[in-house]
């Protein structure tokens, strides 16, 4: 493929990546205007934009955990490059058809002189850490939720159980490399190598991406008690379900995002907290909240790129 071809096709992609996130955002709103209309708030703004720079400093933690493992697969990028990757091919997800962000991933790989495969497998197999460091913690907090009201829970319990969790995945994940070696081939019929990074490597990298869903959780509390005051969930049970209705829609290939999915078992596990209302609020301010976050992110690495691109012309 040429290189205007390949800038057409990045190009075409993007706003593709834009403008199903702009579509799901203004769809979702219209859709479910009753039910944000029927919610008292009490707005706070501070927690709104700690919560915000929370999430997005997290996004920045997985972009960088992402860019220094392509080493496992021979390959380097600078962490501006992953930055603007890894932003605008993320959008691509809204788009119908697991394929698209695949799609974008390779040709913005391409861009940026890296291969494919290592940018693909990379983001593969940091998805499947987070997925598995995602149901420890959700296992570990799931005591959490039904003495909610209450408040009794066991905290010393909860960071056992999650312990146990990522030190199963740092054990078992060389076990089963071969297996996804084989799943990875057929979804994306080529050929993938997992890596085989030293025990101290994947220790380290397993215990970072335990992190971002520590942040999540504190982030998704610091909305509701920026939006619903002291009728928001309180930490531990707002962590539980947020952790745990993004594992659902990680699981749920099915649904571009997690669309649909990751909405439903958050009002399924914040119900019996807050009630059937401040839940089904919360499950769709809180989308909304985090893909204009991501647009407005996006928007601004590719400015910022734009003009650093530029400067130097």
């Amino acid at each position: 493929m040429s290189s205007g071809a390949q800038r057409w096709v990045r190009r075409v992609l993007q706003v593709a990546g834009l403008a199903a996130a702009g579509w799901y955002l203004v769809h979702t709103a219209q859709a479910h205007r009753a039910e944000l209309a029927a919610v008292t708030l009490a707005w706070r703004p501070a927690a709104l934009l700690a919560a915000s720079l929370l999430t997005v400093l997290t996004w920045f933690l997985l972009v960088h955990t992402w860019s220094h493992s392509l080493r496992w697969w021979g390959d380097t990028l600078p962490y501006p490059a992953a930055v603007r990757i890894w932003f605008i091919t993320n959008l691509s997800r809204f788009v119908p058809g697991a394929v698209w962000q695949f799609a974008h991933v390779t040709a913005e790989a391409l861009s940026a002189r890296i291969s494919p495969l290592a940018a693909t497998g990379a983001i593969l197999f940091q998805q499947l850490v987070l997925l598995g460091t995602g149901i420890a913690l959700t296992v570990s907090l799931a005591p959490v939720l039904p003495t909610a009201v209450s408040g009794s829970t066991n905290p010393v319990m909860a960071l056992g159980l999650a312990s146990l969790g990522v030190a199963a995945a740092i054990i078992f994940l060389p076990i089963a490399a071969p297996t996804l070696e084989r799943w990875t081939t057929r979804l994306l019929r080529r050929e993938i190598r997992w890596p085989a990074p030293s025990h101290r490597e994947l220790s380290r990298y397993v215990g970072t991406l335990v992190l971002p869903w520590i942040a999540y959780g504190v982030a998704f509390w610091l909305f509701g008690r920026g939006l619903l005051g002291e009728a928001a969930p309180a930490l531990l049970p707002a962590a539980a379900a947020f952790i745990g209705s993004y594992v659902a829609g990680i699981i749920a290939v099915f649904a571009p995002g997690g669309l649909g999915v990751r909405e439903a078992a958050l009002v399924l596990l914040l119900t019996p907290v807050t009630g059937p209302a401040p839940a089904l609020f919360l499950a769709i301010a809180s989308r909304l909240w985090l893909v204009a976050l991501e647009i407005l992110t996006a928007l601004g690495v590719l400015g910022w790129h734009r003009r650093g691109a530029s400067s130097t012309e």
